[in-house]
């Protein structure tokens, strides 16, 4: 193969990933080796006028030879004229080095690219590989055998893109690619040491499969691609599933999920964790909740600690609980800082708690039930098992105090004197259970 195909190869990947995106800042993750250095050579040569290119180089100080690597990242991006930015951390290497490198890694991403900015990483097909082999080895289902995307969201937290405009190439192509421009590139040793898994499939178990199946890493590739369609489709199938389903963001009608099959109640399960939470749920916690959370007695509360968090079950409902809830107090209400809460402020007439007592000289915040309140404990714990809140609900449910004087139990009751008259403005205190 000539030149000019070799060039139009990668350059043809970098010239659609540019007309798909709807950016002005596009990110390089820059580790200044051979496969991003490929991606930025190309990635400046088709640049359009409108978008602006930055590298983005990671220090990770776990090798003698980092502070080098940051210079060299340095002289290729001042010969490119691209901004570099450098961001030095630590990894924690206590375990897996790789594992923490690479989620540091991409918290810095994360923290870097701004909403509406695109990362791109120089990922190619020999990684897509590796990626699937490694997923195999551990188990994984159809989700973590679609391997990597060639474009996803970067984080839950902004909409931020993260694209792998070389993911459908192959290695070799790069490597021509890097020789023919003349580029150079720094070479990580810790990428010959076969003791890290990676390093053995690529640089043993690949290379076997290729004696036999020269286009392997493309198979594997193409097997990962009809997965990940796989995927979508048992994700709309759980979509449609989880709309017959009781359920909000924490919680799940477990009762009413034994209507469908053990192997669609999986696929509930994973799709209903993915979605509000980011949570891959594995084999053994799966096999706990058919095995012990639904099969306990009525009245039990069985639960199990996941990663992040814990199961918990009470009467018809599955609980996704947070470890770090805490009690809360809010003064400054309808501020931003009640976005994330579990509770909200609705703005009504007629129902609620009257306007008046939001404004000045009055004094009002949002906190938790305290054992002090006085209310009717036992009208109030009837209420709550009616409506299915747990009693680890219970002491952090939000009330509405107003001037130091319970005004409002979100959900239960607006406390006599505060109440809205009909037609007057009033807000509304609602809790998310």
């Amino acid at each position: 193969m000539n030149q000019s195909a070799l060039n139009t190869e990668i350059d043809d990947a970098v010239l659609a990933f540019y007309q798909q995106v709807n950016t002005d800042h596009v990110w390089l993750g820059f580790s200044g080796g051979l496969d991003s250095t490929v991606l930025l050579h190309a990635l400046v040569k088709q640049c359009p006028a409108t978008i602006h290119l930055s590298a983005l180089h990671v220090h990770h100080g776990l090798q003698d030879c980092a502070d080098d690597w940051v210079q060299h990242c340095q002289e290729v991006c001042a010969s490119l004229n691209v901004e570099l930015v450098v961001r030095y951390i630590n990894v924690d290497n206590r375990d897996n080095i790789e594992s923490a490198a690479r989620n540091e890694r991409y918290q810095v991403f994360s923290d870097c690219v701004a909403d509406h900015e695109v990362l791109c990483l120089a990922h190619h097909q020999r990684d897509q590989a590796e990626t699937f082999v490694l997923n195999l080895m551990r188990g994984a289902g159809v989700a973590g055998l679609s391997a990597m995307p060639q474009k996803r969201v970067l984080s839950s937290n902004h909409q931020a893109w993260l694209w792998r405009p070389l993911l459908d190439v192959a290695y070799n192509r790069l490597h021509e690619y890097a020789l023919q421009n003349n580029l150079v590139w720094v070479e990580d040793v810790t990428n010959q040491d076969t003791r890290l898994r990676r390093n053995f499939i690529r640089h043993q178990l690949l290379p076997v499969l290729q004696q036999h199946w020269p286009a392997s890493n493309h198979k594997i590739a193409q097997a990962s691609d009809h997965l990940a369609e796989a995927a979508v489709l048992l994700a709309d199938l759980a979509q449609q599933d989880l709309a017959d389903i009781p359920h909000n963001k924490y919680k799940l009608d477990w009762q009413a999920l034994q209507e469908f099959s053990f192997i669609r109640q999986k696929n509930i399960l994973q799709y209903w964790f993915q979605l509000n939470h980011q949570l891959r749920i594995d084999a053994a916690t799966l096999d706990w909740l058919e095995s012990v959370c639904f099969q306990a007695p009525a009245g039990a509360e069985p639960k199990r600690k996941l990663s992040v968090g814990e199961i918990r079950r009470y009467q018809q409902f599955m609980f996704y609980v947070v470890e770090n809830e805490q009690p809360f107090s809010f003064e400054n209400l309808g501020f931003s800082e009640l976005e994330e809460s579990r509770f909200r402020l609705q703005l009504t007439r007629g129902e609620g708690v009257a306007q008046k007592w939001f404004q000045s000289p009055h004094s009002a915040r949002v906190r938790c039930l305290q054992p002090t309140d006085k209310v009717n404990r036992d009208s109030l714990k009837k209420w709550f098992q009616t409506q299915h809140i747990p009693p680890w609900q219970r002491k952090l449910w939000p009330v509405l105090v107003v001037d130091d004087q319970l005004a409002a139990i979100a959900n239960y009751r607006v406390m006599s004197g505060f109440e809205a008259e009909i037609n007057e403005n009033a807000l509304k205190l609602v809790g998310l259970n």
